[in-house]
């Protein structure tokens, strides 16, 4: 997905995919990634509430893992794609569509480092972008 290329540009990244809810199974899937290592992530999935993404899905905020947040290497280990894609840094966040959480933005760099303002807001714009295009598309379903 072009979209996920140019966020990595944008924000110095070096992964960045998309996840979608599946209500029915209450689990999180991987549909589309950029600057993956391996196509492990297709095959993944994650239960609401457990590791990064899933809190993120479950809580609806977003969720920064870098040198400067609290118990970093623990969260890590925590999140399978944070270990996959062998990502140091990452922030998650949610796809929102009329309220209801639909998926989950990462962004990720296998280097250590800081995430600033202006790298969150463009993630959270996108993460918006990317809503519109995922009801677009289940429109023509």
């Amino acid at each position: 997905m072009e979209i996920l290329e140019e966020l990595n540009s944008k924000t110095s990244s070096d992964f960045a995919a998309i996840a979608i809810v599946v209500p029915i199974s209450h689990q999180i899937c991987w549909r589309e990634a950029a600057g993956s290592l391996n196509e492990k992530y297709k095959n993944m999935r994650k239960k609401y509430g457990s590791g990064l993404v899933g809190a993120v899905a479950r809580h609806g905020r977003i969720i920064i893992i870098d040198d400067s947040s609290a118990n970093a290497e623990k969260r890590r280990l925590e999140s399978p794609i944070m270990l996959a894609e062998q990502l140091q840094s990452a922030i998650a966040a949610p796809i929102l569509l009329n309220n209801s959480i639909v998926g989950v933005l990462l962004v990720g760099s296998r280097n250590n480092r800081i995430y600033n303002e202006q790298d969150i807001q463009t993630i959270t714009n996108l993460a918006g972008e990317i809503a519109l295009l995922l009801d677009e598309e289940n429109s023509k379903k």
